[in-house]
């Protein structure tokens, strides 16, 4: 009888998904449709009026569909902020499939602290953000979070619904032998 050797994720101390506040995917929405909209005014070279006509056609109704539910699925699969922390390293990954990944081995992290900021007067939003001052940036809503400071020098700001809890798996590192 053969053994087979099998790869297991380290156990998480700390697992948290974010998704992006309502207001942005109701932007998002209505930007969509004004473009939808004028997409379907240039393609069909109608104006409105002229278009209602042709609503009730299969195939306007199909490319209307298409049109407005395949971007709109895109963004929401994205517009998600996890966040996982292991007893060796934190990874933070926006999406389903994740199209943008930061992971940090935790005996880098020489501090941490829980932090409150302004997320559109600090940094310009949401999401993933670069400082001209080089720190890093990634939320998904709120306005706490928690700031690591690196062995490199470097700041890294993770945007938190439970700051504290995140805080102290990562503090961790900062004990003499870790956890």
């Amino acid at each position: 009888m053969s053994s087979v050797a099998t790869i297991r994720p380290a156990a998480a101390l700390y697992h948290e998904e974010q998704y992006f506040d309502w207001r942005v995917y109701a932007l998002i929405a209505a930007l969509e449709c004004l473009c939808a909209l004028a997409v379907l005014c240039w393609t069909h070279r109608a104006d409105l009026p002229d278009l209602a006509s042709h609503a009730t056609s299969p195939r306007f109704v199909a490319g209307v569909a298409f049109g407005l539910g395949l971007p709109f699925l895109m963004i929401v699969s994205v517009l998600r902020m996890t966040t996982r922390a292991s007893a060796d390293v934190a990874t933070v990954w926006y999406g389903w499939v994740p199209i943008y990944r930061r992971t940090i081995a935790l005996a880098d992290v020489k501090g941490c602290e829980v932090v409150r900021f302004r997320p559109i007067l600090d940094h310009g939003g949401w999401g993933v953000r670069r400082l001209p001052d080089g720190d890093r940036i990634l939320t998904a809503r709120g306005d706490r979070g928690v700031r690591v400071t690196l062995s490199d020098g470097s700041r890294l700001l993770i945007g938190s619904q439970r700051p504290e809890d995140l805080a102290a798996v990562l503090s961790r590192s900062e004990r003499p032998g870790g956890a």
